[in-house]
């Protein structure tokens, strides 16, 4: 679909994004903090959860690609609400069982709706306000991330709260919670948002072949490997080994855990409220620059021991010390490049094909972090043997923050091949 005229969307519209954008934040992320301590409680193993995150990673791929090429024959808006009703209802249905079979075929399709949902959301930016997109996305998906942020920071309280008075971890209805708010952003979605007509988007029906067919150009393959190349590394410290590594390290609580999960979204959202749309020239250059920095963050906490530091004569816990560090990786790194690789997507898409496209780009580098699970697993258990031998200083649980470092960083060596020209500015940098 081509763009409408520059910035014709109502208005309308765009409010009812930024509405969606605080129900997702306040729900979505209490379920990711949620789920691996809900499959800790039910006695599930790290393998066990490699095998359940694993799964919804393939998923992802399959599902993603079709329904964004799905997209552009019936609209946006139908797999925009399709995605958040679907992702809501397997939420809710997630803490009925503490089956692995059954975690894993849930995690199959909410996490497949919810990246769908981020792939659409970026489209719909696109192809409404094309002149103010890295903008408008840098204020939506910072408006998510905040409320990400008191979602977590009211579960903390909340669970605080319940721990005093001596109820157990109620993770469950913590998830339960989220599911609700994701059915109600979609409801939501589906009433008030208004998408324009499209003349334009008869296609041909798809048929199973398209899951094959890669058409991508040279920028997309090369946007597509450097996402891999990520997704393998951040999946690694990002998945339930983050909530796992606090709490085995530096002896963190359900209420802490949940405080860091809320710190770890404002620290993004404070950069994509705020910065995430100054940079508009030499885009290639400072994606590199903040993919680095991430790495180098996320890598930190491997060489940081547990124990009491000391600054200036200033006892600081450990724990905190060491989570104020950590964050830098999103307030240096994600934050700022995040507009940036969407513009840059954008950009490479093809106008007639623009969903899928985005989509399959976005499905190609989220494969990383299928095999990433299991490497998490399999890092932890040289940590715990021959590794911890020779290198005493990654006994424990650091390898995987370490490895998860380094591959985010090299990720950034990938984007050398995109052409030159994404050096130059983007529309709204040249208007000043």
């Amino acid at each position: 679909m081509t763009p409408q005229e520059p910035d014709a969307a109502p208005r309308r519209n765009l409010i009812v994004l930024f509405a969606v954008s605080t129900l997702i934040g306040l729900g979505g992320a209490v379920y990711e903090v949620a789920l691996p301590l809900f499959l800790k409680d039910a006695k599930l193993s790290w393998r066990t959860m490699g095998w359940i995150y694993g799964g919804g990673a393939v998923a992802t791929f399959v599902i993603r690609i079709w329904f964004g090429a799905w997209s552009d024959r019936v609209g946006r808006k139908t797999v925009y609400v399709g995605s958040l009703l679907v992702a809501g209802a397997a939420t809710l249905a997630t803490p009925l069982s503490a089956n692995a079979w059954a975690q894993g075929v849930l995690k199959s399709i909410t996490d497949p709706t919810a990246r769908l949902r981020e792939a659409m959301h970026s489209v719909l930016l696109y192809e409404s306000w094309p002149k103010r997109f890295q903008k408008i996305f840098s204020k939506t998906r910072g408006v998510e991330f905040l409320f990400h942020f008191v979602g977590l920071l009211a579960a903390a309280a909340l669970l605080g709260a319940l721990l005093k008075v001596g109820v157990r971890s109620p993770t469950a209805w913590f998830i339960a919670g989220a599911a609700g708010l994701l059915l109600l952003s979609g409801a939501l979605f589906a009433l008030f948002y208004r998408e324009p007509l499209r003349p334009e988007a008869a296609r041909p029906a798809l048929s199973w072949r398209d899951l094959l067919r890669l058409d991508l150009t040279r920028p997309m393959w090369v946007l597509a490997l450097s996402g891999f190349i990520f997704s393998l590394g951040i999946t690694i410290s990002h998945c339930f080994a983050l909530q796992l590594f606090f709490q085995e390290k530096y002896g963190a609580s359900d209420t802490q855990i949940f405080t860091i999960g809320a710190l770890h979204r404002l620290s993004s959202a404070i950069t994509l409220l705020f910065l995430g749309h100054v940079f508009r020239r030499r885009l290639r250059m400072w994606f590199m620059l903040f993919l680095v920095s991430e790495g180098v963050f996320l890598a930190a906490p491997a060489f940081m021991p547990a124990g009491e530091y000391r600054v200036a004569g200033l006892a600081l816990p450990a724990l905190w010390t060491v989570v104020g560090v950590w964050l830098a990786h999103d307030f240096m790194g994600m934050g700022l490049w995040l507009p940036i690789q969407q513009v840059l997507i954008q950009r490479h898409s093809r106008a007639a094909s623009r969903g899928e496209d985005v989509v399959v780009v976005t499905a190609l580098g989220a494969l990383g972090s299928v095999p990433a699970p299991f490497v998490a697993g399999a890092l932890r258990e040289l940590c715990l043997g021959p590794v911890a031998e020779a290198l005493p200083f990654l006994a424990g649980i650091n390898l995987p923050f370490l490895v998860s470092g380094l591959g985010v960083a090299l990720s950034a060596a990938v984007l050398l091949w995109l052409p030159k020209g994404d050096d130059r500015p983007t529309t709204a940098a040249k208007e000043g």
